[in-house]
C-alpha cells in the first residue's frame, strides 16, 4: 500500500502553485496501480485511507496553504464566505482556511467514509458530508474548491456540471487537474494538456467566465471559474 502514496500526492494536488520554495519535502514511493477503476473506487480510496502511514504521507500542510493563496490571489476573499471543498480528503484545506481566515461556514465534501473519519478528528467544528459528485447538491456556496478531483472521474463533465450548481452568485470556484503532458500516473483516468483543458472548460461552462494557467512550474492545469455579475 505505501507504494500508492507518491502518486496520491499528485492526486491530492501536492505539486502546486508556490510563492516560496517548498521545504521539507516528503519521501514518496514508486506507485502500483493494477486498476485505475478499482484505484479510483469507494473500495480503493478506503483501502489508502485505512493505511496509516499512507494518510501520514497525505497530510502536507504546505500544499493547502498554497492553494488557498492562489485563489486569494485572483482577488477572492474569505471572510464571512460559505466555502466547500469538493473531495477534500483529510480535511487540510479546510484547516487552512479556518486558521487563517472567519469563513461563515466551511464544508467538507468526500466519497471515502475513512477519509471523512481523518478528518473530522483533524478538524474539528468543520462539518464533513458524504457526497457523490454525480448526484450533486442543492446547497449553494459562495466559495468551493474542486482540487485534484477530476481526473479520476469517468465523467469529469458531470460532475463539473453538478459543482457549478452548487455555486453561488456571486461565486468563485477553483479546479485543478494535473498537466497531461506530464502526468504519467496510471491511477488517473483523464490526461488534459492546457490546450484540452480549456477546450474542456469551454464545454462545460456554459453561462460562466473562467480564467486558466499553469501552476507548479507547469505540472498542473488551474482554472477559476466565476458566476457572471
Amino acid at each position: 500500500m505505501k507504494a500508492l502514496v507518491k502518486k496520491l500526492f499528485s492526486m491530492a494536488g501536492l505539486g502546486v502553485y508556490r510563492l516560496e520554495p517548498a521545504q521539507n519535502a516528503k519521501r514518496t514511493y514508486t506507485p502500483v496501480v493494477s486498476s485505475p477503476l478499482h484505484h479510483n473506487s469507494k473500495e480503493g480510496l478506503n483501502e489508502f485511507y485505512s493505511d496509516v502511514d499512507a494518510v501520514e504521507s497525505y497530510l502536507d500542510a504546505g500544499f493547502y496553504e498554497r492553494t488557498v493563496d492562489l485563489l486569494q490571489s485572483h482577488g477572492i476573499d474569505y471572510d464571512g464566505k460559505r466555502i466547500a471543498d469538493i473531495g477534500c480528503g483529510t480535511g487540510g484545506l479546510l484547516k487552512a482556511i479556518k486558521t487563517r481566515f472567519q469563513p461563515s461556514s466551511l464544508t467538507g465534501f468526500e466519497y471515502s467514509e475513512k477519509a471523512m473519519d481523518i478528518a473530522r478528528a483533524n478538524v474539528p467544528g468543520v462539518e464533513f458530508c458524504y457526497f457523490d459528485v454525480y448526484k450533486g447538491s442543492t446547497r449553494r456556496f459562495d466559495v468551493i474548491f474542486c482540487v485534484e478531483v477530476l481526473e479520476h472521474l469517468l465523467h469529469p463533465d458531470a460532475a463539473l456540471r453538478n459543482v457549478l450548481k452548487m455555486l453561488a452568485s456571486p461565486g468563485a470556484l477553483l479546479v485543478t487537474v494535473p498537466n497531461g503532458r506530464t502526468d504519467t500516473f496510471d491511477g488517473h483516468i483523464n490526461f488534459w494538456s492546457p490546450e484540452s483543458w480549456n477546450v474542456f472548460l469551454e464545454n462545460v461552462c456554459d453561462g460562466f467566465s473562467f480564467k486558466t494557467g499553469l501552476i507548479e512550474n507547469g505540472l498542473n492545469n488551474y482554472a477559476v471559474i466565476t458566476t457572471h455579475d
